[in-house]
This record gives C-alpha cells, structure tokens and sequence, in this order.
C-alpha cells in the first residue's frame, strides 16, 4: 500500500510542468544484458550524499535494492521488455531510471588436448580478462574442455590460460596484437546485432522550444512511444509535440540547467538511441556563451622531462651507464614551459588546456625494473613520487609551477595534473612511516604480484617491486591523507583538475571521497578529471560518473581507430559499427578521452610509415631497432585524418606532445623523444602543425563537432562520411583513406560550403574528389 502511494505521489510531481529539486544528476539509461544482473552505486548521483533513497516496485524486472549501500541490482525477467523505467525517490523527491535490456549470444568455447590439463580457463574483455571467473570442464573425459557462455553481440577478444600460460586459440586461425608484444584470438558475434531504429536529430531553436527531426532507418520504423526527461525526470505531455513523422518539438522554458533526453520505441519493438542537450542558464550550450565548459576543450599532454628545456641550471640527470639515455632525465622543465606559453605556441596551436605530467620529487637514482630482461629507468617521467608535497628541482621550483599556471590562465588555458594515487616509490616517508598503508609484493602462495593484470589482483598488484601500492581497502586512512595532497596541489596551484593514473587499480572509495571533497572545497570551480584504464567499456565507464570522475580515455574507439587510419587501405564498416556501440555506452555527448597516442601507447606515425608494427615489442624496438625520421608524406596524411576524425567524434580530443609534427617513436621510452621546434622542423612537419591549429580551431568555432548529434551517412571500405548537427548549424565530415583518388557523390538536396578540407568540391556542391588519405569539413549553407 505504501508503494502504490508513493507511486502516486511521483507521477503527480513527474506530470507537472516544472522540473522538482535537482536532488540526483542523470542517470545515464542502464543497459542491461539478457541473463545477467547489473548493479548501480546510486550514491554516485546524488547531489547530497545524506538523501535517501526508496525504490519502487517494477513487475517487468527482478528488482534488488541495498538501502545502505544505496545499491539497486536489476536482472531482467522473461517478460521485460526493451525499454522500461525504474521509479525511486530521492528525499521523496521523484525520479525515473531508464533501464534498456538486450539481447545476448549464446556460444562456447572449446579447447582440445591429448595431453592432461590440471586447470584451464578462458578469458577476454567479456569478464575484464579473469584468471578464474571462466574455467573449461572436460565433462566426457575424452580431452575436449569446453565453456558456454552468453556473450554481446560484437567482437570480442580473448585467450585460454593453460595451466598458468597464457594461449591463443589454436583452432581459430584469426588473431590480434595484444599491444605488448602478443597476441589475442578474435570471435566476431556482430552478426547478431538487431538493426538499429532510427535516430532524432536537433533541427531548430524558436526561443524557448527546441525542434528534432526524426531520421528513419532504412526500413521506415517510426517512434510509437516517445519519452522526452530532464536529468531524471519525465516531461509531461504538454512540455513536447510529437508529430506523426516523428520529429518532435519541447518545450524548455521551465527547465535551466540539466540534460533534455530524448529517447523511445519503434514500431518494431526496437529501443531508439537517446538524443542529448545539454541546458545552461536555459538554453543548449555553445562556445561562445559557454569557452568554459570543458565539452569544447582541446587536452594538450606533455612530459614535463621532455617537452622543452628552458633553464639548464637545474639538469641533473643520474650518473649511470646502466640507463639508457631516454630513461634518464633529458632536462624539460617548468621554465620550458613557460617560455613556449610567452611564445604562444600553445594558442597558436589552438590549444585551450594543458595536462602536464607527474611534477612531485622523484629518486635521485635509476632503478632496475623486475619484469626482464631488467632494464634500468629513473623517475625522469614523474610516476615515482618519493615525496607527496614537493616538486621535483630537477622541473623547477614551486614558483615557477605558480607562475606557469598563472600565465596559461592569463592566456585562458587551463591547467590539470595528472596525480598519482596508486602508489608511490620506497623511499616515500608514507612508505616508510605507514607500512600498514600498503599491500605486500607478493601473492597468498608466493609468487611475485608484479603487474598482473587480472581482474583478481587487480587492487593488489605492483607496477614493480620498488613501487608499493596502497592497500586501501585495508587503510581507509591512507585514502584521507592521499585526498587531503591532492586538494592541496589543486589549492597551492590553482589547478583546474587531474589525469589521474592507473584508475581501476584503486577503489572507488577513494574516488568518491576525492570528488566529493573538490565539489567541496571548490564550488566554484569548473574541475575536471580524466582517467585512465585499460579494460572492458563495463569496466571503464564504472569510475565515470558526477560522484567519481568526469571521464577516462576511449581506449575502445582509439584501438579499433589506428588499424583503418594506419593502413594503406581502410575498411570503416567495423569501426563505424563500434562507435555507434560505443555512443550507447558513453553517451551520445561526452567527455571521454580521444587519442591518437599517447606515453603508454606506440607512436601512430611509427605504424603509419611502416616502421613499426602493432605486434612489435615497442620498448626492445626503442632500444635495439629504434625507426628513423619519417620515410612517406603519406604518414603524415594518415596522421592528420586520424587526429581530424578525434576532433569530430564525441568526447575530448587530447593531442599528444609532437603529434602535430609527427614525432617519430616506437614503445616507452622512445614514444617519450624530447619535443622538437622552430628551425628544426622540416617542411612536411611545419605543414602537420598548421594542420592541427586548424583543425583545432575548426572544434572550438563549431559547436556542432563537440555537443552535435553524430549521423552515419556513408561507409564504403575506405570511403567514411558522416554528419554532425546542432540544431541550425550542421557539417558533414568526410574521409578517403585509400591510395587512390576517390569520387564521392553527395546524395543530398543541401548546398554546401568547405570549411576545411584537402578535397575539392564541384560547382554543383554534388561531387567530391577526394585525393589518396584525405579528409574534409564542410558546412550546410
């Protein structure tokens, strides 16, 4: 009885034409997979950590809530349909989850082998490569070990673990670079998708009611049920129109800062993606009311060590034959820095946000790493603090930190750190002092947990044997202190936000703590944080969210992207596949990280001119085999489509240091070259860098390529078009990744202008001539 009455209080509020107290962000719709559970940390989203929360009864899904976790655990039933809502109140406040359930395939695996087998185990992106969760069973004891299991309909990754040794599959002949110098096997499940529904798109603004086109797909569905929410909660009939051919107008004017979702089911049962806007001060975002908000950023990285040094006085590399030069420290510095913010480089490079690497004091010594064959490195690349409040000298002092932050906001750039939370180097004072603060180097039977990577050790594991991780869940007051340093580098140097390092290898305890004490100590503050993790997208996404971080990078796009823009003739349909995927996953609008390499990662112009591999071993190229100067104009081509495709996909482009030019590199160290400028550019790299400024320009005039909804309008192998569109303002964007000249007919009754392209258009704006790896922008008149 007190359910149907809370039942009938949120409807009421939900129906009423203005929005009620903002008392929990959005929630972005949960995906849930046919046979398995999903669960959601509510406490993530709320705007007051103290609310309460009270979930109502839903007969289509099997519901479990965990009041004092503010947890709810949602499986689907027999009868769920594809689309259904999930009623909570927050402070009797009402809100609406969104809850998309789909369909999964069923398959097994299947490892055959005359000899015995004590334990063998099947692992992938599927279960964030488990060493346990997947064992195979010989059920007729004739060597024939096999797993079935439900899978999502896309490619999937994976290996057998035999016995402890890792194996790709020796009856399926397809296989992948794994990125480190091996390789993964590869079963392909796209087959099963659905066919998508269609999609609106943002049509027109007439002052406080926003217009959307509905685009059809190719079998003419249209919406029969259509669900228009702010944030969380849903508009009532009189807030929007929808007309019988499926565009849609709402009306704003009672809703001023949140995010309008459209979503909705077709007449084939078939859920529509959502459609997003962003609402500030009551009117969608764009850069010139809103430079500020961090959707229309460009993320320069830099290594500090490696990027330019200004002042020679303070260069003390270590004293040891041992160390390879690109693992010593090379000199970059603060004033470095500086010196290139005097010159507006950055600015001219279009550039409105630096992320600049660990700055804390690091061991004056080299180490030898444990993994063989036991190279010696120092703590030039600053992930080895030894200190949690001290900047390196060999960087420069903390006025000149100060003054460099200073002068890039002068300049209206922003500033993140990236900030090591993981761990720290043995000869850090909380090492020392707090031994309790850290786990042990070794694993319950012994062996050695140094960068084991699966999902079991995940929390415990080591980068090395001098780098002890922090125990955390074991020392909740480790977390405090670590939080207290970070607010204290965000306050002493007006940072506006973090990179933060080796994300999923903390736990979210320690994010939610961090992100509630910056909302806390700086309201005022547009902060932003980015993390990094390798993993599944279930994986990633489960740290970005408004109680932990902003963000992580999209390591999904950017390792199904660098294979079509590195070769010599692209095939786009399983990348084009993937990213509609991928905008489900992350959201049609976001702040998801994009890349075209990075100081973990092989230079992309390595791979683009053929003088590295994807399954090479990047760090014994870098030593051995290192690649020369670049061989093909085509590579910085490739380069610059690939990097144009970041800046017009949703998310945040972030340019690695010396992309713009090209910067030659194989694996860590040699993708860490010192930074090259002026004089000593060559022709093709100067012409790279005005490129990028343009094209950097290009993101931050057009609002379109950062907030604008996506449309596919053309994959043929090499040949990829699609459009973005802002409601007035639409630009289509256009790539030939092939070695020969391509014409593309534009079958499209708009006119048409170029903004930015090395492709010609006829004078009937109909046809494009599109030269070998180029690319385009342009824009509907």
């Amino acid at each position: 009885m007190l359910n149907l009455f809370l039942l009938f209080i949120s409807l009421f509020f939900i129906s009423c034409s203005d929005i009620s107290e903002k008392t929990l962000e959005p929630v972005p719709t949960i995906m849930l997979w046919e046979g398995g559970t999903r669960g959601l940390d509510l406490s993530k989203y709320k705007t007051d950590i103290t609310a309460s929360i009270n979930v109502l009864d839903n007969r289509e899904l099997d519901i479990r809530f965990v009041p004092e976790q503010d947890s709810i655990y949602l499986t689907p039933t027999d009868d769920t349909p594809p689309l259904t809502r999930v009623q909570i109140l927050v402070n009797d406040v009402p809100h609406e989850l969104l809850v998309h359930t789909r369909k999964m395939v069923k398959h097994t695996f299947i490892f055959k082998s005359d000899a015995p087998i004590a334990n063998i185990v099947v692992m992938g992106g599927f279960n964030d490569w488990s060493r346990a969760k997947l064992p195979l069973l010989d059920k007729d004891n004739d060597g024939t070990f096999e797993r079935t299991v439900f899978l999502k309909p896309e490619r999937h990754e994976y290996k057998f673990v035999k016995d402890g040794k890792e194996l790709i599959d020796p009856d399926n002949p397809v296989f992948i670079s794994n990125n480190i110098g091996g390789w993964n096997s590869i079963l392909d499940l796209s087959s099963h998708k659905i066919q998508p529904a269609g999609q609106w798109m943002k049509s027109s603004i007439n002052g406080d009611r926003l217009y959307f086109d509905f685009i059809q797909p190719d079998d003419g569905a249209l919406p029969v049920d259509v669900m228009v929410y702010f944030d969380n909660q849903r508009l009532h009939n009189d807030a929007f129109d929808p007309k019988p051919d499926g565009s849609l107008m709402v009306n704003c004017s009672s809703y001023k800062n949140g995010l309008l979702r459209i979503t909705g089911v077709d007449s084939e049962n078939r859920v529509i993606q959502e459609n997003h806007t962003i609402i500030k001060n009551g009117s969608p975002i764009n850069p010139k009311k809103d430079p500020d908000d961090w959707h229309f950023t460009i993320l320069y990285n830099l290594m500090v060590d490696r990027f330019h040094d200004g002042d020679k006085t303070n260069n003390h590399p270590a004293n040891d034959v041992d160390v390879h030069p690109l693992a010593n420290f090379n000199g970059g510095d603060f004033a470095g820095i500086i010196q290139k913010l005097e010159e507006g480089y950055f600015t001219e490079l279009g550039i409105s946000s630096i992320w600049i690497s660990p700055v804390q004091l690091q061991p004056e010594s080299a180490y030898t790493e444990w993994i063989p064959p036991n190279r010696k490195f120092t703590g030039y690349h600053g992930y080895w603090p030894v200190a949690p409040r001290k900047t390196d000298p060999r960087y420069g002092s903390d006025q000149e930190l100060k003054h460099l932050v200073d002068l890039a906001h002068q300049k209206g750039i922003k500033v993140i750190l990236d900030f090591v939370s993981n761990h720290v180097h043995q000869e850090h004072p909380y090492f020392q002092e707090h031994r309790d603060w850290f786990g042990k180097v070794t694993t319950e039977d012994g062996t050695m947990n140094i960068r084991n990577w699966s999902e079991e050790t995940r929390l415990t594991t080591w980068f090395d044997e001098f780098i002890p991780s922090f125990d955390y869940v074991s020392a909740p007051e480790a977390i405090a202190q670590v939080v207290e340093d970070a607010c204290w580098w965000l306050e002493t140097y007006d940072l506006d936000g973090f990179r933060q390092d080796a994300v999923k290898h903390v736990p979210h305890s320690f994010w939610k703590l961090l992100t509630s004490e910056m909302k806390k100590r700086f309201p005022e503050k547009k902060l932003y944080q980015i993390g990094e993790s390798f993993g599944s997208d279930e994986l990633i996404l489960d740290y970005v969210n408004p109680g932990e971080l902003d963000a992580q990078f999209n390591f999904s796009i950017y390792f199904n992207a660098r294979g079509p823009f590195v070769s010599d003739e692209a095939d786009f349909t399983f990348l084009s596949n993937l990213m509609m995927e991928n905008f489900k996953t992350y959201q049609p609008i976001n702040l998801m990280g994009n890349i075209t390499s990075s100081h973990d990662q092989l230079r992309f112009i390595g791979l683009a001119d053929g003088q590295v591999s994807f399954s090479d071993n990047g760090t014994d190229r870098t030593y051995f085999n290192p690649p020369n100067a670049v061989r093909s104009s085509t590579s910085y081509d490739k380069l610059a489509a690939f990097y144009a495709f970041n800046i017009s996909i949703p998310g945040v482009p972030v340019l690695y240091y010396g992309e713009e030019i090209g910067l030659m590199g194989a694996g860590d160290p040699g993708n860490r070259r010192p930074m090259v400028f002026g004089q000593k550019l060559s022709i093709s790299e100067k012409a790279l860098k005005e490129q990028f400024g343009k094209i950097n320009r290009l993101r931050r005039t057009y609002p379109s390529l950062a907030v604008g909804d996506f449309r596919l309008i053309k994959v043929d192998g090499p040949i990829l078009i699609y459009e973005k569109r802002y409601f007035d303002e639409v630009v289509l964007v256009a790539f030939n990744h092939s070695s020969v000249v391509k014409t593309i007919e534009i079958n499209d009754l708009n006119t048409w202008e170029i903004i930015y392209s090395n492709m010609e258009m006829d004078d009937a704006q109909t046809i494009l001539t599109c030269p070998p790896y180029s690319y385009g922008f342009f824009k509907q008149k």
